[in-house]
């Protein structure tokens, strides 16, 4: 007994020195090239860091190729890489040091490959990593820049195509003849899989995309600003695409668009993610924060993603058909966009369905051909891929969009900057979620209520646009006081319907105390 006392008390004691060292191995992957052709030697880079406070010993990094790729050489700053394995003993790593690793490997295979690498062994405590555990920790099914994972692992996308992916000229003439130029002509198809159609099912997107939401207005009624963080004006887009199908991920989570753009969802309950559908259906996953319960919650819908394509196929021949009669828009970007290719700009006017306004579009395309291949006509928000069957017969960038609601003298505008879009894959499991749509009890009591809004907020809009134009009309002060005194009426209206839908989204204590605040602000 006195010798098992023994063991376990010298067992202790080895356990707690273990503990009391610790160090935190972070991995970081990186690829030169996420788009090549078959042929090209891509290099993955990792580079391993020991933030301290101790140095550790035994470190061992995994990197086992995709079959697509074949092994050319590495090179390392520390330690000895075995390509038989894809092992790469690094052995000791003070306090503060850093490796790395460069893997040259020529692309074999088409498709979209992804490589991932992670630390397996380290003799001392990680901090906030376990080695070994695999690189998707959050079980998500996303292993690239996942914020959610452990940092001592990481994974890249390489879209690997048959052609070349050299730069060419664009074609000229907007014929089919200039199309051995175009690294996308039109009717190419992606690789990617399209998303299911059921909103329970697992969804796959190849591409991401960063973006800049500015919004001008010149009636502030009814816009609350303290439910935002940072710049009310101004939503900072980083969503996901999937290229064969167009649908949208916008992410939850802390580092996602509802977290980075709004101050507190609370009242609605956790947001994991909300995926825009081929057929343009919104599904909000997560949990309903008066049951806990995971839900997709959601309009029923009766489009189909074909008929969204058509839809979209339409509106961008509408408005390139449009923009031609025009001209090129010769007005160069806005000082503040930061777009290191050279642009084309075009401007026209397309007509609202709902509401019969008039917006002026105005959209600024890089002149050269994108070498991403979709299926779609429209792959992003506003920006993105295009295609341009008239001018170009190819797939381009659409890199800022600028849209005067009603026309220009509304004041009323929203403009978009696009950012970057690489490739960079993503996949979002909704099998674990309840749908729940206009059928059920949740979605016909929301939706319902949220479709009424929608409509009231529409019609005094509308109403409100048609005084607005007919105030600049007027000749005299009777005039100019009568449209003034139905304006302020109108205000007040949409300012009621307001403060009732925040009240009831719980995002109001009291009725009485949000029409004070809208008064107070108009």
């Amino acid at each position: 007994m006195k010798k098992y006392f023994l063991f376990v008390i010298l067992s202790l004691i080895g356990i707690g020195q273990l503990f009391s060292q610790r160090a935190d191995l972070s991995l970081e992957l990186s690829v030169n090239e996420n788009l090549v052709a078959i042929g090209e030697t891509v290099i993955f880079t990792i580079d391993l860091t020991n933030d301290g406070p101790d140095e550790t010993t035994g470190i061992r990094i995994r990197n086992s190729l995709p079959s697509a790729f074949e092994f050319e050489r590495a090179s390392s700053n520390l330690g000895v890489f075995a390509a038989v394995d894809g092992i790469w003993i690094i052995g000791g790593l003070p306090s503060g040091g850093t490796a790395q690793l460069q893997l040259y490997a020529k692309a074999l295979q088409e498709g979209n490959h992804i490589n991932l690498a992670e630390v397996i062994t380290s003799d001392i405590l990680d901090i906030d990593s376990s080695p070994g555990n695999g690189v998707d920790t959050d079980g998500d099914g996303n292993a690239l820049d996942d914020p959610g994972d452990e940092d001592d692992g990481d994974g890249q996308l390489v879209i690997v195509s048959g052609g070349s992916t050299t730069s060419g000229s664009p074609p000229t003439g907007g014929t089919a003849s200039g199309r051995g130029d175009c690294l996308a002509p039109m009717d190419a198809l992606s690789t990617m899989t399209p998303n299911p159609a059921a909103i329970d099912g697992t969804f796959k997107f190849d591409y991401k995309i960063k973006a800049l939401m500015n919004f001008e207005m010149a009636d502030t009624e009814g816009f609350s600003p303290e439910y935002f963080r940072g710049n009310p004006n101004e939503f900072i887009m980083e969503y996901y695409v999937n290229s064969a199908d167009g649908s949208i991920l916008f992410p939850g989570g802390e580092m996602g668009f509802f977290n980075t753009n709004f101050k507190d969802f609370s009242a609605f309950g956790e947001i994991h993610a909300a995926i825009w559908r081929p057929n343009g259906q919104m599904v909000v996953y997560g949990i309903d924060a008066r049951n806990g319960t995971k839900q997709a919650i959601t309009r029923e819908s009766i489009q189909t993603a074909e008929g969204r394509y058509q839809n979209d196929f339409l509106q961008i021949q509408r408005f390139i058909s449009s923009s031609l009669e025009w001209g090129e828009w010769r007005e160069p970007l806005p000082a503040r966009i930061d777009w290191s290719g050279d642009v084309i700009g075009y401007k026209a006017d397309l007509i609202e369905a709902q509401t019969g306004l008039t917006n002026v579009w105005i959209i600024y395309f890089d002149k050269a051909p994108t070498p991403i291949i979709t299926s779609v006509p429209m792959m992003g928000f506003m920006v993105g891929v295009i295609k341009d069957i008239q001018e170009l017969q190819c797939n381009r960038l659409a890199v800022y969009t600028k849209v005067h609601i009603g026309g220009y003298d509304s004041g009323d505008a929203i403009e978009m900057e696009l950012k970057w879009i690489n490739p960079m894959g993503i996949t979002f499991d909704g099998s674990l979620y309840k749908p729940i749509t206009l059928g059920g009890d949740y979605g016909t009591a929301g939706f319902e209520k949220m479709d009424d809004f929608e409509n009231k907020l529409r019609r005094i809009e509308i109403s409100l646009q048609i005084l607005k134009q007919q105030r600049k009309k007027c000749r005299n002060d009777r005039c100019y006081d009568r449209i003034d005194a139905q304006l302020e009426e109108l205000q007040k209206q949409k300012s009621e319907v307001i403060c009732k839908q925040m009240v009831e989204l719980g995002m109001e204590d009291s009725f009485a105390e949000c029409m004070r605040k809208e008064l107070e602000g108009y």
